[in-house]
């Protein structure tokens, strides 16, 4: 037996198969794309310690979490069709407290340390095979298994397992858990590759100081004023000519932002970017170019959707313009920054 530990991780190669078998799980998926799963999961880590919420039902997983200011929001959706197998037993989910839905349906829901899961996840993903994920197990335990063989042509082939079990978080008693951010009421919004909304944000950086936000029918401009430093200003051009695929605005806006919120919001692993930066050309056509939808609310919310392809090679929408099996949302709410904000630019 060999055992990789933190508190909540055990690893050893035996299969459990017929304890799996005999046991009815509420949740019960299989992925082959373990490294991008996990890459998935890393974008909505908003601090070295982030709990996550993982909800599921029929229609998938959705894993959300939040700063410890619940001024940022996080969640990547994994719809059921993204898994090489799927299930979510509703008689199941009811037995250990989940959450009714409408039609009287269950959805799963539990909390985990989302650094751990990713922690695990990093040893399954140096492994070939069909990672599967169960829960909760007869101890309330999430698990990870994955099976691979080694050893081709002349050689003895060896089956290894690699299993994992993670135990739920548990929320104290004092502490409220909040749902994820809520947006409604969009007033704006434009589209562009992911790259590019990502270098602007870095280009941000150098002011050290809030980000300003500005929408009107003809003007996109991000801009950021540094008290000692100076000021930067980033202008987007809303023609034709350039890199928006969509732009739509239906009032004007201005609203500020926290640097480091915008900054975790468009902090994508590089695997996922494709095209699209700054020699990129537009993008709309561009299958392998990565986008990201931005919309503001009237209230000045901001939310930020990359469209993160789980596989490369797959094309990027369905037949009919849709999401296809293979792109993932991973989506961030952002508060804006109120007037009285003398609070947070001491803050950090």
């Amino acid at each position: 037996m060999t055992r990789f530990i933190t508190s909540v991780i055990t690893s050893r190669r035996v299969m459990a198969r017929d304890d799996a078998d005999s046991w009815s799980y509420a949740l019960d998926c299989a992925t082959t794309s373990v490294k991008s799963f996990t890459a998935c999961l890393q974008a909505i880590k908003l601090s070295k310690r982030c709990r996550a919420r993982v909800r599921a039902d029929a229609r998938g997983v959705t894993f959300a979490t939040m700063d410890e200011s619940k001024s940022c929001g996080a969640s990547v959706n994994f719809r059921a069709e993204t898994f090489a197998r799927y299930a979510c037993d509703e008689t199941c989910a009811a037995l250990v407290g989940g959450r009714a839905q409408r039609g009287g349906a269950r959805a799963v829901a539990f909390d985990v340390n989302l650094g751990a899961l990713i922690d695990a996840l990093g040893a399954f993903g140096r492994g070939d095979g069909e990672l599967v994920a169960r829960w909760p197990n007869r101890e309330g335990m999430l698990t990870l298994e994955l099976e691979s063989a080694k050893g081709q042509g002349g050689e003895r082939e060896l089956r290894q397992c690699v299993y994992a079990e993670i135990a739920p978080e548990m929320v104290p008693e004092d502490e409220e858990r909040g749902e994820e951010v809520s947006f409604r009421d969009e007033a704006n919004a434009f589209m562009l590759p992911t790259a590019t909304l990502k270098e602007i944000v870095d280009d941000l950086e150098w002011p050290n100081g809030d980000v300003l936000l500005e929408c009107d029918v003809d003007m996109l401009k991000f801009s950021a004023h540094g008290a000692e430093i100076g000021d930067l200003a980033v202008d987007v051009d809303v023609g034709a000519t350039g890199r928006l695929t969509e732009f739509s605005c239906a009032q004007p806006s201005a609203s500020r932002y926290k640097y480091r919120f915008l900054k975790s919001a468009t902090a994508v692993g590089g695997s996922f970017l494709g095209g699209g930066g700054a020699g990129a050309g537009g993008g709309g056509g561009d299958d392998t170019v990565t986008m990201t939808r931005v919309s503001i609310s009237n209230v000045g919310f901001l939310k930020i959707v990359h469209l993160l392809h789980l596989s490369r090679g797959q094309v990027s929408f369905g037949a009919e313009g849709g999401l296809n099996a293979f792109m993932v949302p991973v989506t961030y709410i952002l508060h804006p920054i109120e007037a009285d904000a003398d609070e947070y630019a001491d803050e950090e």
